[in-house]
């Protein structure tokens, strides 16, 4: 391949292009990607979306057991897990187009962790 202006315009065009493909695609992935966590005794299943946004919210049998108190400490300490997972697997979406020693991947997942750090789950686990 020749140095020639026009060689280096069309090889900066077509990398350019193919950046935007991927920074597309990531967008999208990002946005379709959610988690979801269930507390260990089943009292309660939370989703969070690619936001850690709230998404979904399922009250299991263990549920009517629990005072109301209680029952929205588990809906918290559940949806904190959930988006705990989901920051944990970001870093697996952006490295899948990226590569894992990418600096974007890097980025967004240390961003997601810091947003979502780890919790650790009550005496009743977590399940997914």
């Amino acid at each position: 391949m020749s140095d020639s202006p026009e060689d280096l315009l069309r090889s900066f065009e077509l990398q350019a292009r193919e950046q935007a493909e991927r920074a597309q695609l990531l967008s999208a992935r990002l946005e379709r990607h959610s988690a979801t966590v269930e507390s260990g005794d089943g009292a309660v299943r939370v989703t969070v979306d690619s936001t850690g946004g709230l998404a979904a919210l399922r009250f299991g049998a263990a549920a009517q057991r629990l005072g109301y108190e209680r029952l929205a400490e588990l809906v918290l300490q559940t949806s904190q897990q959930a988006q705990a997972r989901l920051a944990a697997s970001m870093g697996e979406v952006v490295s899948d187009l990226y590569g894992d020693d990418s600096d974007t991947a890097r980025f967004i997942s240390q961003t997601y962790t810091e947003r979502f750090p780890t919790v650790e789950p009550d005496e009743g686990g977590e399940r997914r």
